[in-house]
Formats: structure tokens, sequence, C-alpha cells
């Protein structure tokens, strides 16, 4: 796949994540909707916690905070499975608290 057509896919797919606002991304914002995306299997908490943990992934990999980064991409993709109804179960729940231990203070 060309560059331009690999731009257009992933904007195809990320476009509806973008329009969430991101203003108030801290764990305390991302812990609620991520366990309502895993728990609930809410599609609007899903968008709206992929976007929250995306915001501080890259917030974390700016401070350097790599361990922390690392369990937000774990949740992403916890999340992102629950999108496509393969969800982690149990284990993605216990995610969340890991991250947001793991993340205190972002």
């Amino acid at each position: 796949m060309n560059g331009s057509r690999f731009t257009v896919a992933v904007s195809l797919l990320l476009g509806p994540l973008m329009t969430a606002p991101v203003s108030a991304s801290t764990m305390a914002t991302l812990r609620p909707q991520a366990l309502q995306c895993l728990q609930a299997g809410q599609d609007a908490a899903c968008r709206s916690a992929l976007l929250v943990a995306e915001t501080l992934q890259r917030r974390a990999a700016a401070r350097n905070a790599f361990p922390c980064q690392t369990l937000l991409l774990g949740l992403q993709a916890d999340l992102i499975m629950q999108q496509l109804g393969e969800g982690r179960g149990d284990q993605a729940v216990a995610d969340v608290g890991a991250t947001s231990r793991g993340c205190a203070g972002l």
C-alpha cells in the first residue's frame, strides 16, 4: 500500500475519533470512559477513551515516561479490541487499573 492510500485508510478509520473533545485529558477522565467501554461495550465511550488515551500516551512520550506510555498503548489495544467485538474481558478491565497506577500524575 503506497503512502497516500495508507494515509487515506488511516483517516477513514480514525476520522470518527477526531470529533470528541480532548481538552481535559487526564487519567481521571480516561478511567471511567475506558471502564464504560470495556464493561458496557458503549461505542461512544470507546471512541472517547481512545482519544484521551492517545493524548495521554503522546504526553507520556514527550516526558520520557516510557513505562506509562507502554501501559497506555496496551490500554488502547484493549479498547480497539472491544470495538472489534473481541474484548479481552477481565484482563482489559484490570489493565485500566494498572494504567491508572502506572501513569499517576500524568
